[in-house]
This record gives C-alpha cells, sequence and structure tokens, in this order.
C-alpha cells in the first residue's frame, strides 16, 4: 500500500479494522471496497466486533446459506432500554420456518402478476407530481423532495391504506431510523430520536389498526390482520412490526432508486444520451444497472450459528491473496457488503463503469436466498415508469449547480446520512418541460 494510499483511507491503518466506508465516502465508496476486496476481502472489526465480507462469491454462499448464518440480528448498537423498540423482530431478522410463516402473509401480493396491476395509478401519480412542477412555472426542481420521494410514498401509503397526505410525516419517520448508525458511533440524541420515532408509529398504526378491525378494507393491514399463521392471528406487535417494516421499505429503496439513477445518467452524458436514443430496449437495462453500481442498500447482516474456518477458496484470487484459515465464532456478527459484491472485478466486467447496456446482470441489489426482498417487483416497477415519464416529460435534463469534474461534483451533492443506504437527500435539477 502506498502512503497515498494510506492518507486516502486512513480506516485501513488504524489500530483495528474499520469495515465500514469513510463517512466523506459514503456516496463513492467504491474506490475503498476494491481496496478491501484486493486486500482484506474478509476483515474482522474489532471495535464494533463483526466480521466484513466484500467478494461476490463469498456473499453470495453466506445470503443462500441461512443454516449456518442466521438472519436473527440486531440491526443496531444500542443501550439496553432501546433494545426492544430498535431491534425488534421482524420479516428482515427472523429465520425459518417463522420466517417463512411470516412472508407467506404477504409474499403472493408482491408477485409481479399482481404488482404490474398498480401500472396505470403509478403513472397517474408520476404525472400529477411532473404537473405539479411545471405548474410552478419553474424550470427547476429538487428531485427527491419533489418527485423520487412523494412517488413511492403514495403507492407505499395507499396499499397499506394509510392516508398518502401524512407523507411528510413518514419522510421524517423513515430518516431518523436510517440516520441511526449500525456501529456503536450513534450519539444518544440519535437513538432517543430513533426510539421515539418508533413509539410514534406504533401510535400511529395502532389507531388505524384499530380503525380496521370495525371496518375491514382490501388494503394490505386490513390483510394482515385477518392473517393466521398455524390458525393463530398475528399479535399487535407483529402487526405494529409488520406495518413500520412494509411502510419504510415500501418507499425508501424507490426513492433513492431513482435518485441513483438520475444522477448516474446526468454523471454519465454517453450513457443518458443512449437511453434517450433507445428508451425502449435500456429503461429495464438502466435500472438493473443502477441497482448493480449504486445500490440503494449497500450492506446486510448475518449472525454465524456455528464455528465456522475460513479455508474455502484460500490462496490466490485473480491474483489477489485471499484469507486463510480465519475462524468466526458462534455467535459473531457478519456485514455483507452488497455494495461490493455488485463491483467484484471477477463477476463483471469493467466493474467501475456505469453502463446500461451491460449484459451481465447478476447483481445483488436485492439480496439472495430466502431473504430476497419481498418488494423488489414493485420497486423496479416504480423505477420503470419514473424513468418513463422523466424522459417523456423532460428535456435537457441537467444538474442546477456547476461542477467541474467527478470529485466536484460529489462536493455538490448531499449524501444520505447512513451507512445502509447509499442516495442522496437533495438533487437539485433543471429542465425544460415538453408539450404533452
Amino acid at each position: 500500500m502506498s502512503s497515498k494510499d494510506k492518507d486516502k483511507f486512513p480506516v485501513l491503518y488504524l489500530e483495528y479494522m474499520n469495515i465500514y466506508p469513510p463517512v466523506a465516502q459514503r456516496f463513492s465508496p467504491f474506490e475503498f471496497y476494491s481496496l478491501m476486496r484486493k486486500n482484506n476481502p474478509v476483515a474482522f472489526d474489532e471495535k464494533n466486533e463483526q466480521w466484513g465480507f466484500y467478494c461476490y462469491s463469498d456473499i453470495e454462499k453466506i445470503l443462500k446459506d441461512p443454516k449456518k448464518f442466521s438472519s436473527k440480528f440486531e440491526p443496531f448498537q444500542v443501550p439496553q432500554e432501546y433494545q426492544e423498540n430498535l431491534n425488534r423482530p421482524s420479516l428482515l431478522n427472523t429465520d425459518p420456518p417463522y420466517h417463512r410463516k411470516l412472508r407467506s402473509i404477504v409474499d403472493t401480493l408482491f408477485v409481479p402478476i399482481e404488482i404490474s396491476k398498480l401500472e396505470p395509478r403509478i403513472e397517474n401519480i408520476a404525472n400529477e407530481l411532473i404537473d405539479n412542477i411545471i405548474e410552478k412555472d419553474n424550470t427547476t426542481m429538487d428531485l427527491i423532495t419533489d418527485f423520487a420521494y412523494p412517488l413511492p410514498a403514495t403507492v407505499i401509503a395507499e396499499l397499506l391504506g394509510v392516508p398518502s397526505e401524512d407523507q411528510d410525516t413518514f419522510r421524517q419517520w423513515a430518516d431518523n431510523i436510517v440516520s441511526l448508525e449500525i456501529t456503536s458511533d450513534s450519539d444518544i440524541d440519535s437513538i432517543r430520536k430513533a426510539d421515539k420515532t418508533v413509539n410514534d408509529m406504533d401510535i400511529y398504526f395502532s389507531n388505524l389498526i384499530e380503525k380496521k378491525k370495525k371496518m375491514p378494507a382490501t388494503d394490505l393491514i386490513s390483510h394482515i390482520i385477518r392473517a393466521k399463521v398455524d390458525g393463530q392471528s398475528l399479535s399487535e406487535k407483529e402487526i405494529l412490526s409488520f406495518c413500520s417494516l412494509l411502510l419504510n421499505a415500501g418507499h425508501v429503496t424507490t426513492v433513492n432508486l431513482i435518485g441513483n439513477l438520475i444522477f448516474s445518467l446526468l454523471e454519465n452524458p454517453q450513457e443518458f444520451k443512449r437511453l434517450q436514443e433507445n428508451k425502449n430496449s435500456l429503461s429495464k437495462p438502466a435500472i438493473e444497472e443502477t441497482l448493480r453500481y449504486r445500490s440503494p442498500v449497500q450492506l446486510l447482516f448475518r449472525i454465524a450459528n456455528a464455528d465456522i474456518t475460513l479455508s474455502e477458496g484460500s490462496g490466490e484470487r485473480g491474483g489477489e491473496k485471499r484469507v486463510q484459515n480465519q475462524k468466526i465464532q458462534k455467535g459473531q456478527g457478519i456485514t455483507l457488503f452488497l455494495g461490493s459484491a455488485n463491483h467484484d472485478e471477477s463477476i463483471f466486467t469493467d466493474p467501475e463503469r456505469f453502463d446500461i447496456t451491460r449484459k451481465n446482470l447478476r447483481h445483488l441489489g436485492f439480496g439472495n436466498g430466502i431473504h430476497f426482498c419481498l418488494g423488489a417487483p414493485l420497486a423496479r416497477l416504480e423505477g420503470q415508469i419514473a424513468l418513463r415519464i422523466i424522459l417523456e416529460r423532460f428535456e435537457n435534463l441537467q444538474f442546477n449547480f456547476e461542477n467541474s469534474d467527478r470529485q466536484d461534483l460529489y462536493t455538490k451533492v448531499s449524501p444520505l446520512k447512513s451507512s445502509f443506504l447509499l442516495g442522496l437527500s437533495q438533487l437539485p435539477l433543471r429542465f425544460q418541460s415538453k408539450n404533452r
């Protein structure tokens, strides 16, 4: 390693290994990931007592093996009094057979054939949002606030059966939770704010659940209330956990997918031009390449169910040294960096290039195995519709700020304050509207 690398990536050269990208590089952690794949493909972070995995093959193997690698993790390292709220069980952090039973309640509602029925409504919402932007007699917008957030937030609110006019509250709730550090570095004020957020969500959904018990409808919450697992209705805590998970996970990924997509296209004008000339054939690949290149979800967690010796694949990997004979102890935490796996040069040709004609689309943007993202079909459909409407309604789309090069560009944007998600809190754009 050169002294230049040591200056650029000081977290690699502390007395302990920090497995997370530097905060300043959260929106562009790719060089950090590349160094980790090359020099520390499996690393132990003593401070946070977690293992970090960075290579595609290792991560895919772990995701497909729920017997050895449990999903019953506690996402946040917080004091004991906050554990119940912030680390409660959900579809994300349970194992079979309980996970299978929970997922079966909503699985059939999120299959592509069912989600495709939402297309006309999603198109209407997207066009209404663009109408609102244009009616301001303006040629500028904040993509995130004006479009990328309200589109999926409105869709999931309608699916759940909650008032879409409450979406400003939903956004604040999501921000309070995803901005909480997943390591032990969270300050107590952030922890208290996230804890209060969970309490506020519980109160909100408890009131809604009582109303829907008296007046059932065809929405998701009513469906979950009616559901039976082994002949038993879900407890109120289980229903509340479902509600908050579906609300947050049901829009956060898509917000960042849309934001990352448009940012990546504008950052790579040759790809944007190629897309504009081949909208019908390249819109879906552009979505998939964004899920690979700028994966909204950057990492997942697992727990070792037994002592495991890392000896498989030891030796050389594409000219790089592999870890040999390291032991993961039963109960130790494992962080799987999906964002790194999706840039693995042993899987993807020229992985640091955003290429919407890429043929290999085997990304792990939605995970893999039994915990493959439930909402993937909805996120993909929303992304495709959002892109189509933007291309139909706008021309001369560009950043609404000056930038001289890529590094300068990254200083002009506002990344999310999250280790878990990669995205932007704002994206100022300027445009000209097309006549309809």
